[in-house]
């Protein structure tokens, strides 16, 4: 009974706004302190042949019919002809206003304001994305204009609307102060997205040049694309680049849209390796890539092929693309779970936007800003994503896959940087060798061989941490960097502690294996001594080796140099 009882008063609206076509609202601005939305107080006439003028619109019996608007935000198409626009604005006050009207879209091509007191037309001023901006035009991304009313006195307000696209007319009339105020803020506040974005395009570009992977390089493009894409859609780069220039921004605008979507779905199909993953879903996106590229001539293209480019490039490609990926995520493909994180957002936007062009979606302040913030989340979510690629590939470098301990090239590296340093990190380098382990290999295979030394070198990682850093230098060999200051007796007991850890059982399948282990040690008291610091370490190991295994021997500090026949190690017992 409710829903009926509401129908029937919104009829009763229609119908009498039909009755009455010409008769809006007017609007008290008298003492505007802030700002008022009067979308729903203001007359519209659609589809409006762009020849006719301001005074065939005034004149007596003219056919242009003016219908309230019945809503906050008007929606409807340009493509018909003009919209015009007409609001009374009346000041009860004792003071002038001086006040700013706002169009917050900034996808109208032309925009003319006319002011008009009982002399006829007192002002006026055009603005728009390929208007020059003139007379009572005020500078700001959306079409703005400064609005007078003398005290005690009424105008009326006509606007011209020319636009080619959807039209999404959302008025709201400032007070000086707060359209300064809010100006300011939404222009920071774009300028904040735009400098996060060139932020992690600088982040991509130190990956790139160091990196051969391709998909870096497309990152990049996709970055620098989506930057100018807030810049120029927002109306930002019109503002601020040319104002005064009769110059439009639509084309410019489709083409970054478009390049977006294409370095989007390439880098997407380059990072998860897509051509080799899944040959069929790769030609999909270089399809969707190709016609994205062609819609950047949709201002010559027929309306419908225009239109349906345009729905490809910007929303049904990029779904496709995601629905691709969230089945990669599903294979269970690395990488392709953080790609689904930070492509969806700007999916979401993209749709939002597009139900809220059909009025499906209600109108928000953040509509304005939903855009620029899915872009930011998805470069920041991509550069997350590369970032732990990198880091994974850093890792890989310098660890053993084997074992997981680090290799001999990370070894390498660590000696470099302790000439650098004033504290040595270690002050002990341990060489060790399994003993035993030639004849698991030669009796049980490689696999036994194989899964002996992982669960060594979980030992040896397990047995280090905090104190020391163990790596794998080749085959069964293996270095630990004592990093703690102790007593030599501590570092001694540690090497016998490894011996005795090595030495346990090894459950192979029904096998249980024995391996041991000997342990050369060479002590560092200075930063050039790292430099012999393994040459030593392995000179004590041999004597090891030789002295029947499974013992420990400390370099002795008191012979000659490494090489010489009268270096003799000293003897521990393991």
């Amino acid at each position: 009974m409710r829903f009926f009882s509401r129908f029937i008063s919104l009829l009763v609206v229609v119908v009498v706004s039909l009755t009455f076509p010409s008769e809006a609202r007017p609007i008290e601005v008298g003492g505007l302190d802030g700002r008022i939305d009067i979308g729903s107080k203001i007359a519209i006439a659609e589809k409006v042949d762009p020849a006719v003028t301001l005074d065939q619109v005034m004149e007596p019996g003219s056919k242009i019919v003016f219908h309230p608007s019945l809503t906050n935000t008007f929606h409807g198409s340009g493509q018909s002809g003009d919209i015009w626009i007409r609001a009374d604005l009346v000041n009860s006050g004792d003071t002038a206003l001086r006040g700013n009207l706002v169009i917050r879209f900034p996808y109208l091509e032309v925009v003319d304001a006319y002011i008009v007191g009982p002399q006829g037309v007192e002002h006026q001023g055009r603005a728009g994305a390929t208007a020059a901006r003139s007379g009572i035009a005020i500078p700001d991304p959306f079409p703005a204009f400064e609005i007078d009313v003398p005290a005690q006195d009424s105008r009326t307000l006509y606007l011209r609307v020319h636009s080619n696209t959807v039209v999404v007319l959302s008025m709201w009339l400032h007070s000086s102060a707060d359209f300064q105020l809010w100006s300011k803020g939404s222009i920071a506040l774009h300028f904040l997205m735009i400098g996060i974005l060139c932020t992690f395009t600088a982040y991509a570009i130190s990956v790139a040049r160091t990196s051969q992977n391709n998909a870096y390089r497309l990152y990049v493009c996709f970055c620098v694309s989506s930057a100018l894409y807030i810049l120029f859609s927002t109306g930002i780069g019109k503002a601020f680049f040319w104002p005064h220039s009769d110059i439009g921004t639509m084309v410019l605008i489709n083409a970054l849209q478009a390049a977006s979507t294409v370095f989007g779905a390439l880098f997407i199909a380059s990072f998860l390796d897509i051509r080799t993953r899944w040959p069929a879903f790769n030609r999909v996106i270089l399809l969707i890539a190709a016609l994205s590229t062609v819609s950047v001539l949709i201002s010559a293209m027929p309306p419908l092929a225009a239109m349906a480019l345009y729905m490809l490039m910007s929303s049904i490609g990029p779904i496709i693309v995601l629905a691709g990926v969230w089945v990669l995520h599903r294979r269970g493909v690395y990488g392709a779970g953080a790609v689904l994180l930070g492509w969806a957002p700007s999916i979401m936007a993209t749709v939002w936007m597009y139900l809220r062009i059909f009025d499906i979606t209600p109108y928000f302040g953040i509509n304005h800003y939903i855009v620029p913030i899915a872009l930011c989340l998805t470069v920041l979510q991509f550069s997350w994503a590369i970032s732990n690629r990198v880091k994974a590939a850093e890792a890989s470098a310098v660890t053993d896959p084997l074992t997981g301990l680090f290799n001999r090239r990370k070894l390498d590296s660590a000696f470099d940087r302790t000439v650098q340093r004033t504290e040595p990190p270690c002050t002990a380098v341990l060489a060790i060798d399994l003993d035993g382990f030639k004849a698991i290999n030669d009796t049980h295979g490689h696999e036994a061989g194989d899964a002996v030394l992982r669960v060594i070198g979980q030992r040896l990682k397990k047995l280090s941490l905090g104190r020391a850093k163990s790596f794998r230098t080749g085959g069964d060999e293996f270095v630990v960097l004592y990093s703690e200051h102790a007593d030599r007796a501590v570092i001694q007991a540690f090497g016998s502690d490894c011996i005795a850890r090595i030495g346990r059982p090894i459950l192979f399948g029904t096998e249980v294996l024995f391996v041991g282990a000997s342990v050369g040690i060479a002590f560092v008291q200075n930063d050039e001594e790292f430099k012999t610091g393994i040459q030593r370490a392995d000179a004590a190991l041999y004597h090891a080796k030789r002295d029947g295994k499974g013992v420990v021997r400390l370099y002795d500090e008191r012979q000659p140099p490494v090489g010489k026949e009268s270096f003799r190690p000293a003897l521990v017992s393991g």
